[in-house]
């Protein structure tokens, strides 16, 4: 028994480091062990806009930073600014006034018999219009709900166990880490080992 618990110690000391390992390699891994943010000073965006090879390890890049365009000649050498500039301002469309949306109209059946001048009387409705009429119609809770409704359900909370208010007992512990008896006895043993 006083092996079993030595090992299990052991076994969780070294789950405990190696899972501190993993933890510190994600992190060296991703560059965030060291490097502090810049507090105070906005950094810089970069946008790459093209780039363009024109050579075995030569190629031409176009970067827009802090809305200035800079056209960098790269080579395995080095990277040396070619020409800079002003970058372009994006297109915006800007809406001043009311938009007005295109109307289709709808053709109308007629009867043989109705005259035709009556299909070309109507006027057109946008589907705008159509669904506004719509929406008044169903405006009023009242008149889409029933008046006899019976009295609503209570709520009740879906998929909730009751809550465990007893505490386990020494005997339910037994044997496993979190017994007192269970350090007790690793303690002992530690103590044995050291004296004889």
């Amino acid at each position: 028994m006083d092996t079993l618990v030595i090992v299990l110690r052991v076994a969780l000391s070294l789950g405990v480091v190696l899972a501190l390992m993993w933890v510190l390699h994600r992190r060296v891994a991703k560059g965030q062990l060291g490097r502090t943010k810049a507090r105070g000073r906005r950094s810089a965006t970069v946008e790459v806009v093209g780039r363009t090879g024109i050579g075995g390890k030569a190629s031409v890049v176009v970067v827009d930073v802090e809305g200035e365009r800079l056209v960098l000649g790269v080579s395995e050498h080095g990277v040396a600014l070619l020409t800079s500039g002003q970058a372009p301002a994006p297109e915006l469309a800007i809406v001043t006034g009311p938009v007005v949306l295109p109307t289709v109209p709808r053709a109308v059946p007629s009867a043989p018999d109705a005259p035709a001048a009556r299909s070309v009387a109507e006027p057109t409705t946008t589907s705008a219009d159509r669904f506004r009429a719509e929406l008044e119609q169903h405006v009023d809770p009242a008149t889409v709900l029933p008046t006899d409704a019976a009295e609503p359900l209570p709520m009740r909370p879906r998929n909730r166990r009751p809550q465990r208010t007893a505490l386990p007992t020494a005997q339910q512990l037994q044997g496993s880490i979190l017994s007192v008896d269970t350090w007790r006895q690793a303690a002992a043993a530690l103590r044995d080992r050291r004296a004889g």
